[in-house]
């Protein structure tokens, strides 16, 4: 999944085409690898040892994604991208899957004129509430919602603390 994500934003904006290098330590009954995917100029390593490298490769994605969403929202090309392919919804469920917690639950309400309907989305995470900007539809509003936990969750050092354990 997150190496179809970071593929995904490289070819939204005209990046080269993320690679990826492996390292394999082990012996041949039970080798480990470790991936460094390199992508626009910078490197991002997996951060364990995996059993295939697959899944060293999809680690090393993961650390990407994260990496590029961690520098928040911003008017520049691969936030807008990033928070166009969902990845905040997707790093959202993935911390639920992490610590055992429920999946995040969305909900829109709609304000304003019939012709010019906004929408403000509310995400549940671990029964922490988080709310988003205002938005044109619900889609939308779901993501900023994402987003907005994201943020809020990243300044938390219980939650470094609980990514780190996990």
């Amino acid at each position: 999944m997150y190496k179809n994500q970071l593929q995904e934003l490289a070819q939204r904006s005209c990046f080269n085409l993320p690679s990826y290098t492996c390292i394999r330590e082990g012996p041949d009954h039970a080798p480990r690898f470790k991936a460094v995917a390199s992508f626009n100029g910078e490197s991002f390593e997996s951060p364990h040892h995996c059993s295939t490298l697959r899944q060293a490769e999809h680690a090393a994605a993961e650390v990407a994604l994260a990496s590029l969403s961690s520098r928040g929202p911003s008017p520049s090309l691969a936030a807008r991208i990033l928070d166009e392919t969902g990845v905040y919804k997707n790093l959202l469920q993935e911390i639920a899957q992490r610590v055992g917690a429920p999946l995040p639950q969305y909900r829109t309400f709609r304000s304003g004129l019939g012709h010019q309907p906004v929408f403000t989305g509310i995400v549940e995470l671990a029964g922490i509430t988080f709310s988003g900007e205002l938005a044109k539809n619900k889609k939308q509003a779901e993501k900023n919602a994402a987003m907005a936990a994201w943020s809020s969750l990243k300044q938390r050092e219980s939650f470094i603390i609980l990514l780190l354990i996990k």
